[in-house]
């Protein structure tokens, strides 16, 4: 008689490691050369974690504070409602298309603004974001420095930056797991944060009959929350290329801006009203919750930098892959984090302000262009079809772009030099776009006579 046993070790477990091995390698690879599959879209609920995760931001805080210190609560309270939907409708249809496409911010550049201009579009937004994370990790681990005199800032910041990096480098699902557990945690804080504030004195009497002592007004207030998270909206194709349904990209940006960054800044803006104090770790130590401040912040920021980090990846991969460097996401994952630690070894913290103009200047027209191709232009182009027939430089989009940003800074017509930049990239582009269509036709019809 023979001992037969089935043959487990043999088949099942190459099978296993095989399949472990393409689901971290697709992980890692995040298709960002590639249009995102159907079969590989997210729910909704995976879509709304990460763009609350997302959206909840130190920035919150800052303009939720400036907000409550110049302006009454109730135009307080509509300001920072007009200034969410407005960044919910820039977020909707720059994040259309990337549900429609699949493809990343920069890979729709590839479409918008050719395949060699791409390459400038990357890397200037790829070294903004490395900046941006360099600047906010030099800034915070001095501020834990001062805190906890035991943690050195530079410990801090290579702490902080193994942390964003474990999460950003497997994409959109590394900022979907982390979000799904920062989120009800940075939720519950502030909610109870909410309640001690109320516990004092009259309640929210005094914040409802809060008089500002320096009043900005009403447009300077909603400016300052577009300004803050409008750079957000305009690359957040990077998430809404997972979405499954168009309806999927607008319910979680109005998750992700109206109950997301709108309550943070409306709680920011209650406690600078309240206790005449926009510092939120001050307010929060007042009360007797330095450690649920410091959490907050320490996971608040880490929101902010690994969607940063996540987008720098994308930017270099795209750049890269143009010249024909093939190195993939994760490897510049690595690189883009190590050039954010030496910036800020740098001491960039003290150009911080300088950074954050020249964010508002350079992304919002580059939405805007990206917007008018997509959704009108070429709206009805297969994703493929783009980036095969899209040109080495489509020069109408880089002077568009650059344009906007130029006159933007010139003219004062609107809340922002944000927005203006916006709605000029839109208007140049479509403008640029029917005068070259007009030329193509009359010179075809010349040569046809």
């Amino acid at each position: 008689m023979t001992d037969t046993q089935p043959d487990d070790a043999g088949v099942e477990s190459p099978g296993i490691s095989n399949v472990t091995s393409a689901s971290v390698s697709n992980a890692l690879q995040d298709h960002a050369l590639e249009s995102v599959p159907a079969d590989r879209r997210q729910s909704l609920l995976q879509l709304v974690v990460v763009q609350v995760g997302w959206n909840i931001s130190v920035s919150s805080f800052l303009v939720g504070g400036v907000v409550g210190a110049g302006v009454p609560f109730w135009t307080g309270v509509l300001a920072v409602l007009v200034g969410n939907l407005v960044l919910v409708s820039v977020s909707t249809l720059v994040g259309l298309a990337g549900c429609r496409t699949g493809l990343t911010s920069y890979l729709i550049s590839r479409a918008v603004f050719g395949a060699k201009g791409s390459i400038v579009v990357s890397v200037m937004l790829g070294i903004i974001a490395m900046g941006f994370i360099g600047v906010l990790m030099d800034t915070w681990g001095t501020a834990v420095n001062k805190l906890i005199p035991a943690i050195p800032s530079w410990g801090f910041v290579l702490a902080f930056a193994v942390a964003i990096t474990s999460t950003s480098i497997f994409g959109f699902k590394g900022l979907a797991r982390y979000s799904a557990i920062a989120v009800p945690i940075e939720i519950a804080i502030a909610l109870f944060a909410l309640f001690k504030i109320g516990s004092l004195g009259t309640g929210f009497g005094e914040v409802i009959a809060h008089t500002p002592t320096a009043p900005i007004g009403f447009a300077a207030a909603v400016g300052a929350v577009i300004a803050t998270w409008i750079t957000g909206a305009s690359l957040v194709s990077d998430v809404t290329r997972y979405a499954r349904r168009r309806r999927d990209v607008l319910i979680s940006n109005f998750v992700g801006f109206v109950v997301g960054a709108g309550v943070f800044e409306t709680i920011a803006m209650i406690s600078a009203m309240k206790v005449d104090q926009s510092n939120f770790v001050l307010v929060m130590s007042g009360l007797s919750l330095l450690a649920p401040a410091a959490v907050m912040l320490f996971l608040a920021l880490w929101n902010t930098a690994d969607n940063n980090l996540y987008s720098s990846s994308l930017a270099f991969t795209n750049a890269s892959n143009l010249i024909g460097l093939r190195v993939t996401k994760p490897v510049w994952t690595v690189v883009a984090i190590l050039v954010a630690v030496t910036i800020a070894f740098s001491g960039a913290s003290a150009h911080f302000l300088d950074l954050l103009l020249v964010v508002a200047t350079v992304v919002p027209p580059f939405a805007g262009v990206l917007v008018a191709h997509m959704s009108i232009v070429s709206r009805r182009q297969p994703p493929t079809e783009m980036l095969s027939t899209a040109p080495s430089v489509r020069w109408s989009a880089l002077v568009a772009w650059g344009g906007s940003a130029w006159a933007a800074k010139q003219v004062a017509f609107l809340l922002n030099d944000a927005i203006e930049g916006l709605l000029l990239g839109v208007a140049s582009y479509l403008l640029l776009s029917l005068a070259l269509a007009a030329r193509r036709d009359g010179v075809s019809s010349g040569t046809s006579n």
